[in-house]
């Protein structure tokens, strides 16, 4: 009888444990709700601008499986590539017009926020595009006038020299651009033998766990900076621009990832794993590989990401 009473009594208070989580994880939500941000359906494109090297349409597969983790659905997720196997698999060719397509695609209404991540390499001119002209922060700013409008627009530009996006011509009230390097400065982590560049890992270990865009540029910045002191590259100096009207905008969060931060679990976890064994042909980039990125143990890559990817067989920084 007394070991009944005992089994009865635990669990009552594994019950308890477990409703106490979940209560947890509710109220968590349902104050984010508070902010806006759960009111409003976000809408994503995302676009690599080389298929040289994998780091690219990695970043690209992993940030779509976080962004599908953070509540957006697939029919609002636009991708573009520049690699003809990914376009078999379903994205559109990387173009500028296509870029304006999507976006215009998406149908961006008044409950509804624009992200955009674009990762490639860069020059002072703009967003690298092979065989073509490059994006211009003009180009891109009269793109997203058109697409998004006045809506909340989250723009990540993963370039060297990608500063040039937070200059005057793309700055309004409502965008958040974030950048991987300023506009005189090169960024890193751009070779075969890399999962992802050096901005857009920081991005993809940040982005699930982060509460804010603004706190998220903080994080990346202090983790590309570690990254490059330990190479011993001149920084890079990750930029950013907060518009008055969004300057506080919350990171999207599902309920499903509520669950996951009371479980202590990350919610975009087993997807990254799965993608990123489908999304290199190399054996170097396996489950180990990551496990060792996400403890920080990340061999050092000294290969710049540079404007030039003929360049891209002499490993050197520019």
């Amino acid at each position: 009888m007394r070991l009944l009473t005992l089994l009865f009594l635990l669990v009552s208070f594994l019950k308890c444990g477990s409703e106490t989580a979940l209560a947890q994880a509710l109220s968590g939500s349902q104050q984010a709700s508070t902010d806006g941000t759960s009111n409003l359906t976000w809408k994503a494109t995302l676009m690599t601008g080389d298929d040289s090297v994998d780091v690219f349409d990695n970043a690209r597969k992993t940030l779509k499986s976080e962004f599908l983790d953070m509540g957006v659905i697939p029919a609002h997720i636009k991708e573009l590539s520049m690699s003809p196997l990914e376009r078999k698999r379903g994205s559109l060719p990387s173009s500028a017009v296509n870029l304006a397509a999507a976006l215009q695609g998406l149908s961006i209404g008044d409950q509804d926020a624009c992200l955009i991540h674009m990762t490639s390499h860069g020059s002072r001119q703009g967003f690298y595009l092979k065989n073509a002209p490059p994006i211009t922060p003009q180009m891109l700013n009269g793109i997203l006038d058109v697409a998004c409008s006045e809506r909340p627009t989250v723009v990540l530009i993963s370039a060297c020299y990608s500063g040039v996006f937070v200059g005057p011509s793309m700055q309004k009230k409502n965008r958040i651009i974030l950048t991987a390097a300023r506009q005189d400065r090169t960024s890193f982590g751009c070779s075969a033998e890399t999962q992802y560049t050096y901005w857009d890992a920081c991005l993809i270990d940040a982005l699930p766990t982060t509460e804010s865009w603004k706190s998220l540029y903080g994080i990346i910045q202090r983790c590309v900076q570690t990254k490059e002191s330990q190479g011993h590259f001149k920084p890079s100096l990750p930029q950013a621009y907060f518009g008055e009207q969004v300057s506080d905008l919350k990171i999207p969060k599902t309920l499903t990832a509520a669950f996951s931060v009371a479980s202590g679990r990350r919610p975009s976890q087993m997807t990254k794993y799965t993608d990123l064994r489908r999304a290199s042909p190399s054996r170097s980039h396996s489950m180990v590989a990551v496990v060792r990125r996400r403890n920080n143990n990340v061999p050092l890559e000294r290969v710049a990401r540079i404007s030039d990817p003929s360049k891209l067989a002499r490993p050197s920084r520019v």
